[in-house]
């Protein structure tokens, strides 16, 4: 049966206090004059179920947040949404079956979402894609609530132009994928069949047009074919095992001679290799001690000196009499100071000699020059220590030289001969390695063309599986898919009928595109926008509900919001009064299974007593806690009546 769907309440916090309004009644007629607020409400109903509505100004300044009591299905809940841009995303919801607060849901990319929730609620997965029916590359875009809204509100901006977004180009695959999603036309398998049909078509064709690329190359660049590729790399293997062959035979020709003397002569050269390492590395050492000998002298010799200059600076400062203190330039001749006493310090002056002469000598001196002397002595050691290992070294170089050139004098006359033939030898296997690093190369680019061959067949073999499986899956829901259609005919042609559209002699369901079709033309180019086209859609929209309230076996919500369709219809009395008896007759057939909430300006005083009515004016608006500006000093909401 179609899903039921109703919005049993609507309440707004606003600057002035709480707003609520009640939906009791399986018809409702919100009716006002232009401006009092209708289209407002209606938005914000749009913007508690997680969609992107078009807020009046009076919301933006005075409306801190809407709430809905809603019941989906067996599901009731209480949403709440922020009319703040900063806290849109985030939507409280409470479970009103279960009396419990619920995880906050988002409206975009954050989990869990209000998406999610409302699908599930409508007994629909919330992964089902929209993938064009034929030739798409597009896996589709995911199926969301507000694509399943776009069935259920009629906004006046669009209630005399399109249907459920049909005049955007890029949303026709969604919308119809909608439209059969919610009359069982379809099923998520064979949505996912289509998605992926459109992706593995998509991988096909990319492989595709890679394996011509790569084979266009090859033919542009005279690469040879594949069987030339791998004849000649035979050949060039069989080039490279010949050279190597040859080579290896020379190397044994060439290998050393093995007679007692040439060992001999090989083991003393590795002696005397070893032994100049070892008297190289004992030189470097001991230059690094006679290196390092020698800073300290050079300190020491440094030291000495600055015992020396302070000496000599003692005894030309101490002729000096002072007659003021340097510090506190005080005068210290009236000073008295104790015999051999210093006059500025008052401290015992130096002791003298035996003579009556400072000593000449410290002891830090003798101390320092005993020191250089024996630093002296250690470097004159490692001086004659350097020399002798340099003798050595000289000696085992001069018999390196020896031993080697009597090695060479023994087995030259063996490798001299064979020097071309090697030569000759290497250059046959390097320019065989490097043809096979061409070859290579080559066979690397058929491999890829063979790669994206295999790959592109796969991919469509995969297609043609797919598209199998799809042939099948909707070939299964044919029969039903006429008899809906056929419904939907018979029901829109008598209600065409019934209704009087003017100049309509036969009305008809697409059955491609899903959208009406009068006198053989669709509703589109059959009448400009206005009165015609808003009668015809309306009788659409009714259509569709009688069909799936009828049917009892369809997804379809049974819900429809309605903005203002007697003000698109030109106030036209006739058809408005026929398209209200439809909508009565609709709602009593219904037995409480439907909710229809319209919002309108002036109503066929006739049918008033058969719905229930919400009256406003702009003493009363919509938003009745803020006061209303007045008629001339409203904002309209884009194409909205506000």
């Amino acid at each position: 049966m179609s899903i039921k769907f109703r919005i049993n309440q609507v309440s707004m916090r606003t600057s002035g206090g709480p707003v609520v309004y009640e939906f009791r009644s399986a018809l409702t007629v919100l009716a006002g004059s232009v401006g009092v607020g209708k289209s407002t409400l209606f938005e914000l109903i749009k913007h508690g179920l997680g969609g992107e509505a078009l807020l009046a100004d009076v919301v933006e300044t005075s409306v801190t947040s809407v709430t809905l009591n809603i019941t989906v299905g067996d599901q009731q809940f209480q949403l709440t949404r922020s009319t703040s841009p900063r806290e849109w995303n985030r939507v409280r919801v409470f479970d009103i079956n279960e009396q419990q607060s619920k995880p906050d849901h988002f409206v975009d990319k954050e989990e869990p979402t209000l998406n999610s929730l409302l699908l599930d609620a409508l007994d629909l997965p919330d992964d089902m894609r929209a993938a064009a029916s034929s030739g798409s590359t597009n896996q589709g875009a995911r199926i969301t609530f507000n694509d399943v809204f776009k069935y259920m509100y009629i906004s006046q901006g669009e209630i005399n132009k399109q249907i459920a977004g049909s005049g955007d180009g890029y949303y026709q695959p969604k919308r119809k994928a909608v439209f059969e999603v919610l009359f069982d036309l379809t099923s998520p398998e064979i949505l996912d069949l289509r998605s992926q049909m459109a992706t593995a078509r998509g991988e096909w064709e990319k492989a595709d047009h890679d394996f011509g690329v790569v084979k266009q190359f090859l033919s542009d660049s005279n690469t040879q074919s594949r069987f030339q590729a791998e004849q000649t790399q035979l050949e060039v293997l069989k080039q490279r095992s010949h050279a190597e062959a040859q080579l290896e035979s020379i190397r044994e020709l060439t290998s050393p001679a093995i007679d007692r003397e040439t060992q001999t002569l090989r083991q003393l050269l590795g002696e005397a290799e070893r032994t100049l390492a070892e008297a190289e590395n004992s030189r470097a050492v001991l230059q690094q001690q006679q290196s390092d000998f020698m800073r300290e002298r050079d300190l020491i010799d440094q030291d000495i000196q600055r015992l020396v200059r302070m000496k000599f600076s003692a005894e030309r400062l101490a002729a000096i009499e002072f007659a003021v203190c340097p510090r506190c330039m005080q005068s210290v001749k009236g000073r008295e100071a104790p015999a051999h006493a210093c006059r500025l310090c008052l401290q015992p002056d130096p002791v003298l000699s035996a003579h009556g002469e400072k000593e000449s000598e410290t002891y830090e001196q003798d101390q320092l020059r005993d020191q250089a002397k024996e630093l002296e002595a250690q470097i004159l050691s490692v001086s004659s220590s350097n020399d002798d290992l340099l003798r050595v070294i000289d000696d085992r170089r001069a018999l390196i030289v020896d031993l080697s050139g009597r090695i060479q004098e023994r087995t030259q006359a063996r490798i001299t001969p064979q020097l071309q033939a090697y030569a000759d030898a290497t250059a046959k296997r390097a320019e065989a390695e490097a043809m096979q690093r061409e070859l290579e190369k080559t066979l690397i680019q058929w491999d890829r063309a063979d790669d994206l061959e295999q790959q592109a067949a796969s991919f469509q073999e995969l297609l043609a599986s797919l598209k199998g499986e799809l042939n099948v899956a909707e070939t299964a829901l044919n029969t039903r898919r006429s008899e809906v259609f056929d419904e939907l005919d018979e029901e829109f042609s008598e209600l065409v009928s019934a209704i009087g559209i003017p100049g309509v002699k036969t009305a008809t369901i697409d059955r491609k595109s899903y959208l009406p079709i009068l006198n053989g033309k669709s509703f589109q180019k059959f009448s400009p926008v206005g009165g015609m086209r808003t009668a015809t859609q309306v009788a659409y929209w009714i259509t569709l509900m009688n069909v799936s309230l009828r049917r009892r076996d369809t997804h379809f919500p049974a819900f429809l919001l309605m903005d203002s369709p007697r003000t698109s219809l030109n106030n036209s009395d006739d058809l408005s009064a026929a398209l209200y008896r439809r909508l009565v007759t609709m709602a009593d057939a219904a037995d409480g299974r439907v909710q229809v909430i319209i919002g309108d300006n002036e109503l066929p005083a006739d049918y008033r007593r058969d719905y229930e009515q919400i009256n406003f004016d702009y003493d009363h608006p919509t938003v009745p806690t803020v006061r209303h500006p007045g008629r001339d000093a409203v904002t309209r909401i884009g194409f909205s009546e506000e």
